[in-house]
């Protein structure tokens, strides 16, 4: 049993945020129509996640923080240690084979080992595109009756954050 609380305005009054070493994934990406970052390199990701709601359970939480950890995590297994490909992109023709896949930009062509490779359905890899990607991997999961948003940072103090 949910217990209502009054919200003020559009602030919801009950905010849980987890962010932890956890939350992390390394992967390498391209930058379509950027000078430097056209060229394939990796970061090392940082994941936060934040729950809102003007209710609280029976046990007097907005939602359990190993709940939103965990839905947070595997969010992000699927990234680690792989090249992240906008499959979305109109720029760039992706060929799949057996076990590998071939990336053709306009100037370059890269071969990966299909298990190095994460297909995402997103027009470029950026840090903007990849938090939403993780807030809909995490809201698919997440019950309703949740405000959600998701922030990403690539290197330290640039992070992109998404939510609805």
């Amino acid at each position: 049993m949910r217990n209502l609380k009054p919200s003020k305005g559009d602030k919801l009054p009950y905010r849980l945020t987890v962010e932890r070493a956890d939350l992390t994934f390394s992967a390498a990406h391209f930058l379509l129509k950027h000078e430097k970052c056209a060229r394939l390199h990796g970061h090392n990701y940082k994941v936060r996640v934040e729950v809102a709601s003007d209710l609280l359970d029976g046990k007097h939480m907005v939602i359990d923080f190993f709940s939103i950890r965990e839905l947070a995590r595997k969010a992000c297994e699927p990234l680690d240690h792989r090249v992240l490909i906008p499959a979305k992109s109109n720029e760039i023709s992706i060929k799949e084979c057996e076990n590998e896949v071939e990336v053709v930009l306009t100037d370059r062509r890269y071969v990966f080992p299909r298990s190095d490779v994460a297909l995402l359905p997103l027009e470029a890899t950026t840090v903007e595109k990849i938090a939403e990607y993780l807030y809909a991997k995490i809201r698919e999961k997440l019950p309703e009756g949740f405000n959600l948003k998701v922030s990403v940072e690539e290197a330290e103090g640039a992070i992109a954050t998404f939510e609805l």
